[in-house]
């Protein structure tokens, strides 16, 4: 809880800063390439990480497939639960509500599709390319190289996990003087309203009976498969509470499928807010909607996607130590 706080005052750190600099905005220009540089390198340090981990490649094997099955429909049932609610509340695939007279302030919808849609497009192909790329090169890293420039791994799991404490300081701190140049995230939430409060509880409950259906066809119990999905992405504590309560299977796919989840968050998130929708590409990663992929989700689909993304990685970092110890011990 205390990172959360940390993180949400370096934000609104930055956005005070951003708002005080309006005047010479035109020379602040390079902080999108700022936020970028720095996403790409947390991107790689996670990459290290999950390669140096012992745990993360010996349990590649039958449980690894497992935690991809249950990955891939547990982000399917969050996607669909998005669709259905964004279909119910008339929102459009870009976070609009649909209007039954036409606005002429629509035309100029800076996320539309229109003479800027393959520029776009190239942009989101370029963005995931290189995201694969730092997470495929930091993965190699971590397992050939670690191991001999570390010998103490706990050490360099406490460097490289500071390093990434203070990277995302520095992301979120970018992002809000990104906000405070733009001056409008004020004028997003209030046109949001209260629909802005159901999209993270809708996603908590398609992950939910995702997981549940997986539970029906997998070697598990469906109280195990909850447990699983109830994790949220947050590989460091569901785990170890389903392995602490005897399901030991279950916690090494819980490990497995929740780094799957945040990782495969990252990626698939240019390439599902544009081929799906906005709002639905903050129902990925889990957790880390609310910090790491917030720069993503700022640049791939604007900044009024933002707070989504912020309250559905918030409701869900608090509903994980609630959720998965009650649902493991009933």
């Amino acid at each position: 809880m205390a990172l959360l706080f940390l993180y949400w005052g370096m934000m609104i750190l930055g956005y005070i800063i951003g708002a005080k600099c309006r005047n010479i905005k035109e020379k602040l220009s390079r902080v999108g390439t700022l936020l970028f540089i720095a996403i790409f390198s947390l991107v790689f340090i996670m990459g290290v990480r999950m390669g140096s981990n012992e745990e993360v490649v010996s349990n590649l094997g039958s449980i690894g497939v497992d935690a991809f099955f249950m990955t891939v429909v547990i982000l399917a049932g969050s996607v669909i639960a998005v669709i259905v609610t964004r279909k119910l509340l008339r929102i459009d695939r870009y976070g609009e509500i649909l209007q039954a007279q036409p606005d002429l302030e629509a035309l100029d919808k800076p996320h539309d599709p229109g003479d800027e849609k393959t520029d776009q497009e190239d942009n989101s192909k370029m963005i995931t390319i290189a995201i694969l790329g730092a997470v495929v090169s930091g993965l190699l890293c971590g397992h050939f190289f670690v191991e001999k420039i570390f010998p103490d791994y706990g050490y360099f799991e406490t460097l490289t996990g500071n390093a990434m404490v203070v990277g995302i300081c520095l992301l979120l701190f970018f992002v809000g003087v990104d906000f405070g140049l733009s001056g409008t995230i004020i004028n997003s939430l209030r046109k949001a309203g209260f629909r802005v409060l159901v999209f993270p509880i809708v996603i908590v409950i398609g992950s939910l009976v995702a997981a549940f259906l997986c539970g029906l066809v997998m070697p598990i119990s469906q109280k195990e498969a909850l447990a699983i999905g109830a994790g949220f992405g947050w590989y460091t504590m569901a785990p170890i509470v389903i392995t602490e309560q005897g399901y030991a299977i279950a916690g090494a796919i819980s490990f497995m499928h929740n780094i799957m989840r945040e990782l495969a968050g990252i990626v698939l998130i240019p390439f599902v807010a544009k081929k799906i929708g906005y709002i639905e590409a903050t129902s990925l990663p889990g957790v880390a909607a609310m910090d790491m992929c917030i720069p993503l989700i700022e640049r791939i689909c604007g900044e009024k996607i933002v707070i989504y993304s912020f309250l559905v990685g918030m409701l869900q970092s608090a509903l994980v130590p609630v959720l998965v110890p009650l649902i493991i011990s009933l």
